[in-house]
């Protein structure tokens, strides 16, 4: 065989497992996530339903047009995120710690400290608000910083990582697969939002891998947020 032939042989290998690797990451999204897809949409549409009936409901209130903008957001954050909670908490016994060495724990603390300070430098420049003790500011802290962290990391990270996990799948397809449903459930409208959603992500299912749990996702999650919420006004 020449140096030719063993080139095109090797381009034809790779070529067949991007393939068959592709094959595989879209079999897993649609069809063995295709309940848990389903069932976020139905989910997205009620938050949003509720949310629009609540600021309709508060408009007639003598309240602040920001806390009235936050307890919106709240309604939706809750009744979106409320039957994720339920469904996770139910199925709760597979989403277990497992053991992992102090070098692995080491290095999904890492990536979250890189992941804070990626966050940190894009903030450079923005004014910071600061979080005042107001009402406004508590719903937004209670939303972004405590409730979505919790509910969206025992989802993807707990939920429908045991799911894929009792199916048989390895864990670099798991990574794969709900970092791409975590960036997707977030509807980025532009590159640098999918960019953003997807390095969110990856950094959180890698962080779920090293550490074996869902404990330090949660805690960077929440830490993330509260960066940026910081400069985007309570």
């Amino acid at each position: 065989m020449t140096n030719f032939d063993q080139y095109k042989r090797k381009n034809w290998l790779m070529l067949k497992y991007i393939i068959h690797s592709a094959t595989k990451i879209f079999r897993i999204i649609f069809i063995d996530c295709a309940v848990p897809i389903l069932f976020l949409l139905a989910t997205g549409v009620i938050a949003t339903t509720l949310s629009t009936f609540m600021a309709i409901i508060l408009s007639g209130e003598k309240l602040e047009g920001i806390v009235k903008i936050r307890a919106s957001h709240l309604t939706a954050v809750v009744t979106g995120n409320g039957p994720l909670l339920l469904a996770s908490l139910i199925r709760l016994q597979p989403i277990r710690q497992s053991f992992r060495s102090p070098r692995s724990i080491m290095a999904a603390i890492a990536i979250g400290i890189l992941l804070l300070a990626i966050n940190v430098l894009a903030q450079i420049g923005k004014v910071d608000v600061g979080l005042e003790f107001s009402l406004s500011a508590g719903l937004m802290i209670l939303s972004t910083c405590v409730f979505t962290p919790v509910v969206e990391e025992l989802f993807f990270r707990g939920y429908l990582w045991a799911r894929l996990q009792a199916r048989g799948y390895g864990e670099v397809s798991i990574i794969i697969c709900t970092a791409l449903l975590f960036a997707a459930i977030h509807l980025p409208d532009n590159f640098a939002s999918l960019f953003n959603y997807l390095r969110m992500g990856f950094s959180f299912s890698l962080i779920r891998y090293f550490s074996g749990g869902i404990g330090l996702p949660i805690f960077f999650h929440a830490a993330m947020n509260f960066i940026v919420i910081r400069h985007i006004g309570v």
